[in-house]
């Protein structure tokens, strides 16, 4: 089955993990855009992309979070989108291709990294353009479905999700927003609200996705949560704190593994982990899945 079959059977399917902090451990220094080493050392995203299969993912997603044009030019990459999309994409298929299991492939899009009209200078125009050429150009290089994932304000979420169901040709789009301990996004938006409009503009998945730690992701599934919607939870390993110098996520495997399982019964049909999370996160959550 295709994923949207698969959505559509009812199967939980899990999700991969964090990308950026994981690449950091690999050496990406602190502050550089993670896209850029799907050029400069692409081994090490292929790899992460293999550790996620291997901890038994069933969804993957390209290293392409900041991939569109707007925000790559903040890290000087504005004129290399067609190449990091692409090549982010074979990346992820090379690791999925020796899996010897079904693994679907989801083509990741993060927001602009500037704000929208009438709170900043980007026209939602620009911003449409933007995430239209990317939804492009990782349909061309042969992803599964689409995350428009992180966002914070409805209406930058809104134009991408709509940029992107213009290209999808029928293949899936999950939506989901960052949500803080207050309950809502650093923009205002509720859960509630967050789930009506995205599905009301065409999402097939709804949900929350890296704030600060499973609690809150939590609950924010149980605001959204409704017979017959389809959720999506994937939060970050807690809050980091520094011993050693080293970056410590509060949260461990057997406790996403739980929330994995809470999340099954508010609805979820994709559940994974964001910032902080590893293989090893990963891994304890498929064995609480398979064991449910």
């Amino acid at each position: 089955m295709n994923l949207r079959e698969t959505l559509e059977a009812g199967r939980v399917l899990l999700a991969d993990g964090a990308s950026g902090t994981m690449l950091q451990q690999a050496g990406l220094p602190s502050g550089v855009a993670p896209e850029r080493w799907v050029l400069e050392n692409p081994d090490a995203v292929s790899e992460l992309a293999a550790s996620y299969v291997g901890s038994g993912s069933d969804v993957i997603y390209t290293n392409t979070f900041g991939g569109n044009r707007i925000r790559l030019r903040l890290s000087g990459l504005g004129d290399r989108a067609v190449e990091i999309n692409s090549m982010a994409v074979r990346l992820a298929r090379e690791a999925i291709s020796g899996s010897g299991r079904e693994v679907f492939l989801v083509g990741s899009i993060g927001p602009t990294g500037e704000m929208l009209e009438p709170y900043g200078d980007l026209g939602a125009e620009e911003a449409a353009e933007a995430f239209t050429e990317q939804a492009c150009l990782l349909k061309e290089a042969g992803v599964d479905g689409f995350a428009c994932e992180t966002f914070t304000g409805l209406e930058e979420a809104l134009v991408c999700l709509a940029a992107v169901r213009e290209v999808a040709d029928g293949l899936p789009v999950f939506a989901s927003m960052a949500f803080d301990t207050s309950g809502r996004t650093m923009m205002g938006v509720t859960p509630e609200q967050a789930a009506q409009e995205l599905l009301e503009a065409g999402a097939d998945v709804v949900g929350a996705n890296c704030s600060v730690g499973p609690d809150v992701v939590e609950s924010a599934l149980r605001a959204m949560s409704a017979p017959g919607r389809r959720l999506l939870g994937k939060p970050n390993a807690g809050l980091p704190r520094i011993e050693g110098g080293r970056t410590i996520y509060s949260v461990g495997p057997d406790e996403l593994a739980s929330f994995a399982l809470r999340a099954k019964v508010l609805g979820a049909c994709t559940v994974g982990g964001c910032c902080g999370s590893t293989p090893d996160h990963i891994r304890a959550m498929r064995a609480a899945l398979d064991q449910s």
